[in-house]
């Protein structure tokens, strides 16, 4: 069905919407952050706002979501794509990175704010971060019966290492600097299949 010009705005302008609140609340902090600020950096007023959204929380919890969302799909695509189990944690750590980092602030909100969220809304966003968790770890409990990763330590914990490894690195990641997110990839990627001991 094809979408009637209007909604097509709407839709244009509640992305936006997520979009500027995530950068707003990466800058400033979600607790620092107020709707009248947003509204200024949108160019509209706040009752405007408030057609896209019901409260600063529905924005956090969009982003969130919208933050999610965008990984877990990019990843199992990669997964998907890679027959081998070796590659397919490659194929994992470049996706999650790509859109981990050309979007931070989406994500960066999703990872540090997202603690501010309560009731259905922070439950929905963990069963979301569950979700996309147990994707990594079937990835990795694939790849370790496989004998691609070592057995001496649980799945469990290699998974957790991984993704402290992925999600971190945005706390030192420079846009502007010597490192596309494919480079971290292949960096990463290597330290975590191969080590980094010499012999």
């Amino acid at each position: 069905m094809v979408k009637e010009p209007a909604a097509e705005g709407v839709e244009r302008t509640s992305a936006r919407v997520l979009s500027e609140a995530a950068r707003l609340f990466r800058e400033r902090g979600y607790a620092a952050s107020t709707t009248r600020e947003l509204s200024a950096r949108l160019g509209i007023n706040k009752a405007s706002l408030y057609y896209h959204i019901s409260s600063k929380e529905d924005l956090l919890f969009g982003i969130c979501i919208e933050s999610l969302r965008r990984v877990h799909e990019e990843v199992a695509a990669a997964v998907e794509a890679e027959s081998d189990p070796r590659e397919r944690i490659r194929a994992l750590m470049r996706a999650h990175l790509h859109s981990m980092l050309t979007d931070l602030p989406m994500h960066s909100t999703m990872l540090l704010e997202g603690k501010a969220l309560s009731g259905q809304k922070a439950d929905e966003v963990q069963a979301a971060r569950d979700e996309y968790e147990k994707l990594v770890l079937q990835t990795v409990s694939k790849a370790q019966r496989a004998g691609a990763v070592r057995r001496d330590i649980t799945a469990k914990h290699l998974t957790l290492g991984l993704l402290n490894l992925l999600n971190w690195s945005m706390a030192w990641w420079n846009p502007d600097g010597e490192l596309s997110p494919g480079d971290l990839a292949d960096i990463l990627s290597d330290l975590y299949l191969n080590g980094a001991g010499s012999d």
